[in-house]
């Protein structure tokens, strides 16, 4: 075995936490009833209410939000369970997907506690994002956290085996060093992840719903490839 030559391939993973400029907020409208009109009749009423207040709030001089989404109704029917040697009743449901982006969390938060009582509405979560350009400019920032977290594993490493340090020679995205030693496993280069959110309550609507913010995090990995140095290279 060469004792003169040491090859460390490792992982290095840079996070930044960002408190969240965007809120997107997940809501379904929806009814279940035996009677197939009245269903439809509820959840188109209702969808139209929850639409008229997102035109308000879109419509406004500064408007709250900036970008919303609102589903078509969609219909399904089954029959429920009865007790031996009765015939099931056949049960009807509509229901629709509402999406609302807000930047102004007294608005997202006014708007939750407005719907989240409401017959028929179930807010499901809220999802906490960073506006794009901010997003972009602290992937740089993980970046760079990353390839020194993979020195500093790759510093430990060379000493425990008896080098003074170690050069850097080949850095990548996961699964793309030269030779692919480090694997693909890792997943992708670049993540945003969202820890937290708000989960929504049942069709009790009694049930409060959490919207406290929870920081974005940018996370990147990379794979690097050093070599060890031999003497004391210092700190």
């Amino acid at each position: 075995m060469d004792t003169g030559h040491l090859e460390i391939t490792v992982a290095g993973t840079g996070t930044v936490s960002l408190p969240p400029e965007r809120a997107t907020v997940y809501l379904t409208v929806g009814f279940e009833s035996p009677n197939k009109q009245e269903v439809l009749d509820r959840t188109t009423a209702t969808l139209h209410e929850v639409n008229r207040h997102i035109d308000h709030l879109r419509t406004m001089d500064q408007s709250p939000t900036t970008w919303s989404s609102v589903g078509a109704i969609r219909t399904r029917s089954w029959r429920s369970f009865q007790a031996q040697g009765v015939a099931p009743a056949q049960m009807f449901g509509a229901s629709a997907e509402v999406e609302v982006k807000f930047k102004d969390q007294g608005a997202l938060a006014y708007f939750v506690d407005t719907w989240a009582g409401q017959p028929g509405v179930t807010v499901n979560y809220v999802r906490w994002t960073l506006t794009e350009a901010v997003r972009i400019a602290k992937e740089d920032e993980a970046l760079t956290r990353a390839v020194a977290k993979a020195t500093e594993r790759a510093q430990v490493m060379a000493r425990a085996a008896g080098f003074g340090g170690v050069r850097l020679v080949e850095v990548a995205d996961p699964g793309m060093l030269s030779d692919r030693r480090a694997g693909s496993e890792y997943g992708t280069p670049t993540s945003a992840t969202v820890r937290g959110g708000a989960p929504g309550g049942g069709r009790s609507e009694s049930r409060p719903v959490d919207i406290s913010p929870a920081d974005v995090d940018i996370s990147t990995r990379v794979h690097a490839r050093f070599v060890g140095i031999k003497g004391d290279t210092g700190a």
